[in-house]
């Protein structure tokens, strides 16, 4: 690598109570491990005016493939860009090279973790700032101690906001909470559902109306995701209500919109496979089976008119509101904290499988829209970020020497956990939960 310039001198105690604000652009490090993490931050890093971001990917099992980089930064300002593989044992040196004034961690709680903590120990600190590449509900105590060097956290509703601080106080981990839209959404207001999707039989297409439901679709998008619902009996009746669609309007298609192809990793591992599921059911010649299709590549190629998604819980949902794509919920197995969609429950936009089946798919309400995820963007967040890198270029960043060492702890611990033999993992377990 390069030699770095100097980087500036620290101010002393007597300018630090009043930094003059930067007039170059930001210098952003963002470090990401997975496909969902590397979206996120390409897109939050392009809607940043003046700017200067470097974007690195970190060598780890979920490390994503060639096409699935192509997927996560396709419509932001690195498409068609290389995106620089590197090691943990390289981290220093990139901030060191860049000048960083930021290093936003863009990646799972182990590898945020050790980022920061290779970043706090630097002689010219840079800002740490993080966040979750979708919604982030609900706020978890795992995850905000593994950020727990963290200066700043991004959230993108008013309900995160909440949790998030809560959270922060619980664990005592002493962060700003900032508000944020999720940068995959691009609607100025509220979205409304899409002309071309209003049903023409439809008493109102009014979207604060709860009961609204769409023109029959032409395609039917299924969002699967990783982590919920977690039974095979439960994902298999999903693939069944889409079949079952699929025979009943064989006019139109049905799509599962998977997130990997096989032997692709993901941020969070899949138990059972829809694609398992689905050759499952055409080998039981299910009627319809054989009519749904598997899709690759990035979502927004999907949200196109004339078609309707359905989901259990997943960001794609906010996607589809965003571009006015009739959307529902699946409200067959609830909706609570185990299944990440709890804020989902007053959206209308929840049904059930028989309405899947049906293709009676709705859209959320426009009061629902304005408190989750839809609140205007006021630009906020560059000014949040500008004085970050502001207090950093000035050493007004706290030094958390007792921070640094739970840091430690908590990574030999899982570093531990990776080593040691399942029996001894839950020996340990056994014995820590029974004091």
């Amino acid at each position: 690598m390069s030699t770095p310039e100097p980087p500036p001198p620290q101010a002393s105690p007597a300018s630090a109570a009043d930094p003059s604000p930067i007039s170059d652009p930001i210098r952003i490090v963002s470090v990401s491990d997975s496909e969902s993490y590397l979206k996120w931050a390409t897109q939050l890093l392009s809607s940043l005016p003046g700017v200067e971001a470097h974007v690195y990917l970190i060598d780890s099992p979920i490390l994503p493939t060639r096409e699935q980089v192509t997927h996560a930064i396709a419509g932001s300002s690195w498409a068609g860009r290389n995106i620089p593989v590197v090691t943990r044992a390289d981290l220093a040196h990139i901030i060191t090279d860049h000048l960083a004034d930021i290093v936003l961690g863009a990646a799972t709680g182990p590898i945020v973790a050790q980022l920061f903590l290779t970043a706090h120990l630097h002689e010219y600190r840079p800002a740490l700032v993080s966040g979750l590449p979708g919604m982030g509900l609900p706020a978890s105590k795992k995850g905000m101690n593994y950020r727990r060097l963290m200066d700043a956290f991004i959230t993108h509703s008013f309900a995160e906001v909440a949790q998030y601080t809560e959270v922060s106080a619980l664990t005592q981990v002493p962060c700003e909470i900032f508000l944020a839209r999720l940068p995959m959404l691009r609607s100025a207001g509220i979205p409304q559902l899409a002309a071309t999707a209003a049903s023409s039989d439809s008493a109102t297409t009014d979207s604060t109306e709860s009961n609204t439901r769409a023109a029959l679709p032409r395609t039917l998008v299924f969002a699967p995701q990783a982590k919920v619902p977690e039974s095979l009996d439960d994902r298999e009746a999903i693939v069944r209500a889409l079949a079952d669609f699929a025979s009943r309007h064989r006019e139109s298609s049905v799509i599962i919109k998977m997130r990997s192809r096989p032997g692709e990793h993901e941020t969070h591992h899949e138990l059972h496979s829809y694609y398992d599921i689905l050759e499952s059911l055409r080998g039981q010649e299910v009627p319809g089976a054989d009519l749904i299709g598997l899709g690759y590549g990035p979502l927004d190629e999907f949200l196109v008119p004339g078609a309707a998604l359905v989901t259990v819980s997943s960001t794609a949902a906010l996607e589809a509101f965003d571009r006015g794509i009739p959307t529902l919920l699946i409200s067959d197995f609830g909706f609570d904290r185990n299944l990440l969609n709890e804020a989902f429950t007053d959206s209308g936009a929840t049904g059930t499988l028989a309405e899947v089946a049906a293709g009676s798919i709705g859209f959320p309400t426009s009061a629902w829209l304005a408190q989750n995820y839809f609140h205007s963007d006021d630009g906020r967040l560059r000014d949040h970020l500008e004085l970050l890198a502001t207090r950093a270029r000035a050493g007004q960043l706290p030094n958390r020497r007792s921070a640094v060492w739970k840091q430690k702890r908590l990574l030999i611990r899982a570093e531990l956990r990776t080593m040691a033999p399942a029996p001894v993992v839950r020996a340990y377990r056994k014995l820590r939960y029974a004091r």
